[in-house]
């Protein structure tokens, strides 16, 4: 079934232009499964999404993006709010830069304050 699919997907990427010999640049491959997630990532259940969507890690229940132990650690991904799924990600990306930005800021005029 694994071979099927790949050449389902080679077949439909060929079918653009700019991607005709796009078997020619494959150098290495690599096939994930729930199994190599649970293994490589110790993620319960070997699921992509990281923490759990039982009802203790659904939308406000997921940590949020600034640790609680290290003032300059912020957290991003389907770990932690806003949640799973590219667009959440994408959102708490966009959100964590914002605040990493504010906290460089502040550092620099701590730090310019020291030197006056």
């Amino acid at each position: 079934m694994l071979s099927n699919v790949k050449e389902a997907v080679l077949q439909r990427l060929e079918s653009v232009a700019s991607l005709k010999s796009i078997r020619e640049s494959i150098v290495h491959e690599v096939v994930d499964t729930p199994g190599t997630y649970a293994e490589q990532y110790n993620v319960g259940a070997g699921t992509p999404f990281a923490l759990s969507h039982g009802f203790n890690q659904l939308s406000l229940t997921r940590p949020g993006a600034e640790s609680s132990n290290h003032p300059n650690v912020l957290f991003v991904g389907a770990s932690s709010r806003p949640g799973n799924g590219v667009p959440l990600v994408l959102v708490g990306a966009k959100l964590v830069a914002e605040k990493a930005m504010k906290k460089l800021g502040e550092v620099a005029t701590v730090e310019k304050d020291r030197q006056d």
